[in-house]
């Protein structure tokens, strides 16, 4: 095995390279703009993540589809579509944050390099293919947005967010290291795809690997929050920034996502299907339960959206475990707008530290009738309210439930239905105390603030993508993106 990178090895990585030289970059010039250090790294970082969007385009031409780094690192189409998404979510984060830190007096410009940094991260966990290189993206991830939750020193929810946050991330690292030591003692080796292999013979290798797995998907659960691993996402999500929590409700539940994705991906085929399917179909269909059920009882409009996307992950794996990859990865990449677009909404609609809830948006259309109607639009979306983007990734991927035969598709697709009819309420309040309430809440009340051009930058491209963006862009079209003119066969 050779361990010096060739050319092709390093062109396989400038996004990373990109994304970690911008962040070390962005350190060293807060100390030479004084007075508007923040400004200049807010701007510098958008550039950054532009030019990252670039080179992930560049890398699918050249050097192409394949595998680097002697099997480390892999390119592959998903993982582009998991990369645009990971870039595009930093971006609106980018524009959504300056307003929401200057009402907290947070303008620290070392927010904008753990944005960089979280991402490099994500990129290792869906393209890297050894448990290593997976894992140091995963703590990567993690340990900047532990940073990023507790950013707001002054605010003692979010320090408590951010506590709860770190420790049971800690905890989900604990069993995804156990995980990779029992994968490694049944195989022998770090590899992903062939550390799975045992799972088809039989003996002590084949029992190592299956505890190995189980531990794995457990920590990998955590990330995603499923249910009985998401006692720390309410907490985290309401603590922290919204504009933080927006991009952990999208990049970061993606790209937990798209690891259990790959995991499932390398099993090997005769696995399929099997035991494994059953654990995470289970899974599923009880975070979608659970998310819905207790997000019936909330009224602070955060938790609403946080135990909402513990039913969306539900929503989601039960679309990996049964070999959705494309729907699954549509789904994503429309809730990631919606979210994005809702999130924002709700950070314009704060203004500082004030809680929205349902009754402190009563009669918002009278006082501000186009926020009202956009931010409707996004909980129509996230409802699955046709012709909304929502309605469209929920179709495909149920679609896909339905095609199996198998008694947990069933079950899961029963599921579905079920409880996407169950979040209409929780959805359609929304409309109801903005639009049909006679009295007017706290935030009706007080006048429209100052706009602010990124939150609604942010909120157009999340807007027009739910409106229109499925009609341009399907499941289907997320394997047949062609990239010429090199390939791993040509290269070959």
């Amino acid at each position: 095995m050779n361990l010096i990178p060739n050319s092709a090895d390093l062109l396989s990585i400038l996004p990373i390279l990109i994304l970690s030289g911008g962040g070390i970059l962005l350190l060293g010039l807060q100390f030479f703009f004084h007075g508007f250090e923040f400004r200049i790294v807010r701007f510098t970082s958008g550039l950054i993540i532009i030019a990252a969007f670039l080179s992930l385009l560049q890398t699918q031409m050249n050097p192409g589809l394949g595998s680097y780094f002697s099997g480390h690192y892999e390119i592959s189409v998903l993982g582009f579509w998991f990369g645009a998404l990971y870039l595009v979510a930093a971006f609106c984060t980018v524009l959504a944050s300056p307003r929401v830190l200057e009402q907290h007096k947070m303008e620290f410009p070392e927010f904008y390099p753990l944005l960089l940094f979280s991402v490099v991260g994500m990129f290792l966990m869906t393209s890297g293919t050894d448990t290593v290189t997976i894992f140091v993206g995963l703590e990567l991830m993690s340990v900047s947005l532990y940073v990023l939750v507790g950013m707001a020193r002054s605010d003692i929810y979010s320090l408590e967010a951010s506590l709860k946050y770190f420790l049971l991330g800690s905890f989900s690292t604990g069993f995804f290291l156990f995980g990779m030591a029992f994968l490694f003692g049944g195989s022998g080796t770090t590899h992903l795809e062939t550390s799975l292999k045992p799972l088809v013979s039989a003996g002590f290798d084949s029992n190592f690997t299956k505890i190995g797995l189980l531990l794995l998907l457990t920590g990998i659960s955590f990330k995603i929050a499923l249910f009985p691993y998401h006692s720390w996402t309410p907490d985290a999500y309401e603590g922290a920034l919204t504009p933080v929590t927006g991009f952990m409700a999208t990049a970061s539940k993606s790209a937990s996502m798209g690891l259990l994705l790959v995991v499932f991906s390398k099993l090997p085929v005769s696995v399929s299907g099997g035991e494994w399917t059953w654990i995470m179909g289970i899974l599923a269909l009880l975070s979608m339960t659970y998310g819905n059920f207790v997000a019936l009882k909330q009224t602070n409009i955060k938790r609403v959206l946080a135990y909402s996307s513990i039913a969306h992950a539900g929503y989601v794996v039960a679309g990996i475990s049964l070999g959705g990859k494309e729907e699954a990865l549509f789904y994503l990449i429309v809730y990631s707008f919606m979210s994005l677009g809702a999130f924002a909404v709700l950070s314009f609609l704060e203004e500082g530290n004030r809680q929205v809830t349902y009754e402190s948006i009563s009669g918002l259309a009278k006082s501000r009738p186009w926020t009202s109607l956009v931010f409707f639009l996004f909980f129509l979306s996230l409802a699955g309210i046709p012709p909304l983007g929502g309605f469209w990734a929920k179709l495909f991927l149920f679609q896909k439930i339905a095609d199996q035969s198998s008694a947990i598709a069933k079950w899961l697709l029963i599921g579905g239905i079920a409880n996407s009819a169950l979040a209409l309420y929780y959805y359609v309040k929304v409309g109801i105390v903005v639009y049909m309430s006679s009295e007017e809440g706290e935030i009706s009340k007080l006048d429209s603030p100052k706009a602010s051009y990124g939150v609604v930058l942010v909120s157009a491209i999340s807007l027009v993508a739910i409106l229109a963006g499925w009609y341009f862009l399907q499941p289907k079209d997320l394997v047949e993106l062609k990239f010429a003119p090199k390939s791993a066969e040509l290269r070959k």
